[in-house]
């Protein structure tokens, strides 16, 4: 992966203000598709001070546990608590176009995508935000990070842990189902536990916490330790069906 400074991120990720805008508040009925990708404004960019850290984790925190919007609609859970912890103080501290985003549109992401329990809702949410912020290169940088860090970092931190300490437990995984497995294991406590549900209320702040931090160090290149199997060791396109290219 390679390596990019604060500066270069911040340069790369645009410039915030009136012009950020332009092409979002028109009519999209009869536009010409083309012309509308011409006209959208991306990476939406990021403060050159970044955002708080641990004010993100709170808010990712509260945002699992459901918060009502000014719509007067309540939505929670992992991928909206995440994505909004990033993108709702982007549009207090940026303005337009982040206020023009409808967080809630993370909710289908929550328990693994629509409760499948594949990617984690936490990292989706994230990396939905990161996506907006950064351009394509930068924030698959990020993202990979991320999820690096997910898999093998004891969650939760408990940085944040209002009612004392939770157990915590390594992933070695991305997936929902495996890592609420890897958790219960560990705690010898059942997925429907109400100490379960603030497990992953923590997360939910604790992932959207990393993803600022990273954003606003500006810097990407977290290696993956040499023990660990990266996924594209198995698993990679090829020609050879007989070699396991599939």
């Amino acid at each position: 992966m390679s390596n990019t400074n604060r500066r270069d991120f911040i340069k790369s990720a645009g410039t915030y203000g009136a012009a950020a805008g332009v092409g979002l508040a028109g009519g999209f009925g009869m536009a010409n598709p083309e012309v509308l990708a011409a006209q959208a404004t991306h990476p939406f960019g990021y403060p050159e001070d970044g955002l708080d850290v641990e004010r993100t984790r709170q808010l990712g925190y509260d945002g699992f546990k459901g918060l009502v919007l000014k719509d007067g609609t309540r939505h929670g859970g992992c991928a909206f608590g995440a994505f909004n912890a990033i993108i709702g103080q982007l549009a207090e501290v940026v303005g337009a176009p982040y206020t023009t985003i409808p967080v809630q549109m993370m909710d289908w992401a929550g328990a693994g995508v629509v409760g499948f329990g594949t990617l984690c809702g936490t990292l989706n949410g994230a990396a939905a935000a990161i996506g907006l912020v950064c351009d394509g290169r930068d924030a698959r940088g990020f993202i990979s990070d991320l999820l690096t860090w997910y898999s093998e970092t004891p969650l939760p931190t408990n940085l944040l842990a209002p009612t004392g300490d939770l157990p915590q437990s390594t992933a070695e995984s991305n997936l929902c189902h495996v890592s609420l497995t890897h958790w219960c294991r560990a705690s010898g406590l059942a997925s429907a536990s109400p100490e379960r549900a603030e497990r992953c209320a923590r997360v939910s702040g604790d992932v959207a916490a990393k993803a600022v931090e990273m954003m606003n160090h500006g810097a990407l290149g977290l290696q993956v330790p040499s023990e660990k199997t990266p996924c594209r060791t198995c698993h990679y396109m090829g020609t050879e069906y007989s070699m396991g290219q599939f």
